[in-house]
């Protein structure tokens, strides 16, 4: 690992506190316990990580004046709404339902090859504080 240092899990657990504080005060954190190697964010650090993972949506008007999109990188994402608006709040629903899906069911969502890729954007998601700071995530 190139990183300067590598903290013990032994003094981690001595001086927690003040191990959260570096974190979220000074900089990121890496931690070894036996061959392993975690590394701890703090959430705001953590989102501008993952600002780079934008979420697209496409979207088509019927004919009867209704709006149908999907997500882009997560195309099971499917819904429609009288306005924009709408279909908007819609996707932003049913993408927090898959968010809290794939967390409580990580191993299996994470392991599966066509939703691996989706893990960034699923923490994305869980880092935000409501539906409207989900629907704020959207570029159509």
């Amino acid at each position: 690992m190139n990183m300067q240092t590598v903290l013990n899990a032994t003094d981690v657990r001595a001086n927690f506190g003040g191990f959260i504080d570096t974190i979220v005060r000074e900089k990121p954190q890496a931690i070894k316990r036996n061959r392993d190697v975690i590394m701890a964010f703090s959430k705001q650090q953590t989102k501008e990580l993952l600002s780079i993972y934008e979420l697209t949506f496409e979207y088509e008007q019927d004919e009867d004046g209704r709006y149908a999109g999907s997500i882009e990188q997560i195309e099971d994402i499917v819904a429609d709404g009288e306005t924009f608006e709408e279909l908007r709040g819609e996707l932003a629903r049913q993408l927090i339902e898959y968010a809290l899906d794939y967390e409580n069911n990580y191993s299996q969502y994470y392991n599966t090859p066509n939703r691996r890729k989706h893990a960034p954007y699923v923490l994305r998601v869980l880092l935000e504080d409501d539906i409207e700071s989900v629907k704020q995530m959207f570029h159509a």
